[in-house]
């Protein structure tokens, strides 16, 4: 299964392209319901799609769903969540027997409109890039949605494909629940440098050498960005994105620097508070490099 930065990628869809939807959201509310009007109208028109709304309260909650749906589309937020909320709808239509044909068609109209919105009232120049965006997420959500019927196609001829499939989607979820396990470690252990952080402060006015509490406190602090640090890249990495190499040499860099300052402290001999800059030196550099290859 491919990765939310991955299907975005093959498409071409950029961050520029998330800044258009999220500015089109204003506009697109204003014609929310009309345009939920309208599919609902095009699904009732067509006998083999109507059967799947019998009823007035079936087709009143299609219309929420719907409406919820059409918003996300220019929420400007299209993370690992988003993708996988829309493989839910998608599993939902193969579950109930809804034929992959109809979500095409129904997708089409849906573009239909929503284009012809943007012709109405975006400005001359502005226009194109708004249809290129709107474009390119209508056709990775057509993408995600009716991937379900591929797989579903895969289940039923397969069996070592289904064994491997259920195999993967549960050590994918297990992986997730180990990052949130890891997430809430590094929020308890954030707490507990914060509370290190206020002990060294307190050396400050009870040693008989504060400066020695001081060392210690800007010590403290170094740990608590380094807990900052790790903590924002794990909540990236579970909205779906990469893990850079250098925040790793980063927290090592910092620990090493707690050394230097434990060390000058601790009046260590000249060779072995040298030796230890010498890594800080090496590590700088590697840091450098790392960086130097990320933006390349």
């Amino acid at each position: 299964m491919l990765s939310a930065e991955k299907i975005k990628a093959h498409y071409g869809f950029t961050p520029g392209d998330e800044e258009i939807l999220a500015k089109l959201r204003p506009l697109m509310k204003e014609h929310r319901d009309g345009l939920g009007q309208t599919l609902m109208e095009y699904v009732m028109g067509h006998s083999d799609m109507a059967e799947f709304f019998p009823s007035p309260d079936k087709q009143k909650h299609h219309s929420m769903v719907f409406a919820g749906w059409f918003m996300r589309l220019f929420s400007g937020t299209y993370d690992e969540a988003y993708f996988r909320n829309l493989r839910q709808v998608g599993k939902v239509h193969v579950d109930i027997k809804l034929d992959g044909h109809f979500v095409n068609s129904a997708m089409g109209e849906v573009r239909r409109v929503v284009l012809g919105v943007i012709e109405d009232h975006v400005p001359a120049e502005e226009r194109k890039a708004a249809l290129l965006a709107v474009n390119k997420i209508l056709d990775i959500n057509l993408d995600v949605l009716t991937s379900s019927y591929r797989q579903e196609e895969l289940n039923k001829y397969f069996l070592s494909y289904r064994v491997e499939n259920k195999l993967i989607g549960g050590l994918e979820r297990f992986t997730h629940g180990l990052n949130l396990v890891l997430a809430l470690a590094l929020g308890f252990v954030s707490l507990a440098v914060v509370g290190l952080f206020f002990f060294d402060v307190s050396k400050i006015f009870t040693l008989d050498h504060p400066e020695n509490g001081i060392i210690a406190a800007f010590g403290s602090m170094l740990i608590i960005w380094m807990m900052i640090e790790l903590l924002d890249t794990e909540v990236s990495h579970l909205k779906g994105k990469k893990i850079p190499i250098k925040i790793f040499v980063g927290v090592v860099i910092v620990a090493f620097l707690r050394k230097v300052l434990i060390a000058s402290l601790a009046h260590e001999d000249i060779f072995g508070i040298a030796s230890k800059v010498g890594t800080l030196m090496v590590l700088g550099i590697v840091y450098w490099l790392v960086t130097k290859s990320d933006r390349a």
